[in-house]
Formats: structure tokens, sequence, C-alpha cells
């Protein structure tokens, strides 16, 4: 990945993180009748082996839900959540109290990708609409792990196009509760270079 990002290009990409946010803010609460808040307040360049300090030790548990991005840009995208803030986020999609949501349960799972799918669907579209890219994600992935192996999945798909993440941070709250969750965006170095080509001259 280019390690000469600007300021001005990490703050395109917020900007479009932003307008990607409000747009899944706006699905998710008409989807679950609650009050969704989601900004982002900051875009960063991150080495891959910063990532683990932005997660908690080795062997807490944590859900991990993966794309793939498709079309004219490729790379893969990465949201983590630990178990208890993901029943709460999925609660509202279920219509249940936390304490009867197992991890297990195919039901929970696939609220998780329900939500997934909004949000990084919403902010791939509006990367999309701002530089003319035909850009596309795949169905979400689902797996629940410890820290250390998630992160090791993680460095063994992305290692060999990025030595970078682009982090993004996300503030989620559901009816003013905070949730906790990581967005990594792995898009690879060509595709990067690309997508701010084409943002310059549809300028």
């Amino acid at each position: 990945m280019d390690k000469r990002l600007s300021l001005s290009q990490l703050d395109l990409l917020k900007e479009m993180g932003t307008i990607g946010a409000g747009r899944a803010a706006t699905a998710l609460s008409d989807l679950i009748a609650k009050k969704v808040e989601i900004t982002v307040p900051q875009v960063s360049l991150i080495p891959l082996e910063n990532i683990s300090g932005l997660l908690a030790d080795r062997e807490k548990l944590f859900i991990v839900i993966d794309m793939e991005i498709e079309g004219d840009m490729l790379g893969r995208i990465f949201l983590l959540f630990p178990p208890e803030d993901a029943k709460h986020l999925s609660a509202g999609f279920l219509g249940q109290a936390e304490d009867q949501i197992k991890l297990k349960d195919e039901m929970f799972q696939s609220a998780l990708k329900e939500f997934a799918n909004i949000l990084c669907g919403s902010y791939i579209s509006a990367i999309s609409d701002a530089s003319k890219l035909n850009i596309m994600i795949s169905t979400p992935n689902l797996a629940i792990d410890m820290v250390g192996a998630i992160l090791d999945f993680i460095f063994i798909q992305i290692a060999q196009y990025a030595d970078e993440a682009l982090y993004i941070k996300t503030d989620l709250k559901v009816s003013g509760v905070a949730i906790e969750g990581l967005f990594l965006f792995f898009p690879d170095a060509e595709s990067l270079s690309k997508l701010f080509e084409t943002l310059v001259l549809n300028e």
C-alpha cells in the first residue's frame, strides 16, 4: 500500500466514510426501529503489526466478519466485535433480550452479517459514487475465535498484497448504548492508487 497517503487523501476517505455512516445509520434505524448513530471521527493508515494494539489480549473471544472487495477495486474488509457488544447490536434485529441470544445461534449470526452488509455496503457505495468506480462486496463470512487466531488469519490473508491497513474508526451507538467494534479496510496498493486518481479526475 502507498505509504505516502497525504492528509488530504485520508480526509477524503474520512468524508466518504461519514457519508456511508449516515446512510447506514438511517437504514439500520429503519430496520430495527431504534435510534442508531454512526460517526467516523478518524481514518488512519496503520502497519499490520500494530493492529494487535487495537484489540484486547490474544486470549479474548471476538467475532469477526469479513468480506471481499470486488470489481474495480480489490481487497478485504474486516469487522470485529466482542460477543456482548455483538449481542446488543443484534438484539434489535431479533427482537430478543440479550441474555437469550446464543453465539452459535444461526439467527444471531445472520443478523450480524446483515448489519455488516449494510454498514460496509453503505461505505463502499459512498466510495463508488464519489469515484465512479464499480465496486462491490461479497457475501459476509463470520467466525468466532480468540483474538490471536483472528489476527493470525488476517495476517495470512492480507500480507500477500498489503502491509498496512486503513483503520476506519467507527463510533456506533444503538439506543444511546456505545458498541465496541473495529473496522479494518485492506484495499490493495493498485486499487488505492486507482481510487485517488479517479477522485482527482471527478473533482
